[in-house]
């Protein structure tokens, strides 16, 4: 079970937390929607969310399949307003020794998209109707 402690003071112009076990995140309506922009947004938070589960479902994943990676780097990009035209872009780097960099390539490439297929959260997500795309490359 996940549980979240919500508080808010003011109203647009206000201000907010939202606490979990491990987590004290500050949120504000944005300023464009005449808020104090200071603090994450519902779609900074929903970008995230689908963010950091592909990016540990691809740690899991390649622990898994024994991949040496030494890290990941990503960026993530939310665009659109409403499910049909939303659309997040996750652009990935695999960190790996050059030690069989060409052997390791192919196999990575492959759980760099088997990631995104598995990960609950950007599922959800899909379903819908907003489009996730990966891009991903092998560093060393």
């Amino acid at each position: 079970m996940t549980t979240l402690q919500m508080n808010w003071n003011g109203l647009t112009q206000g201000s907010g937390t939202i606490e979990a076990e491990k987590m004290t995140l500050p949120v504000a309506i944005p300023a464009h929607f005449g808020g104090t922009g200071k603090g994450a947004n519902p779609k900074e938070l929903l970008a995230a969310s689908a963010a950091s589960c592909y990016l540990m479902t691809l740690a899991a994943m390649l622990q898994g399949h024994k991949i040496p990676a030494s890290g990941i780097n990503m960026t993530t990009e939310l665009t659109g307003d409403k499910p049909a035209d939303m659309h997040i872009l996750h652009r990935v780097q695999i960190l790996l020794p050059e030690v069989n960099l060409a052997d390791l390539n192919q196999r990575v490439q492959a759980l760099i998209h088997n990631a995104d297929k598995s990960c609950m959260i950007g599922n959800l997500i899909k379903q819908s109707g907003v489009r996730i795309t990966i891009e991903g490359k092998v560093a060393h």
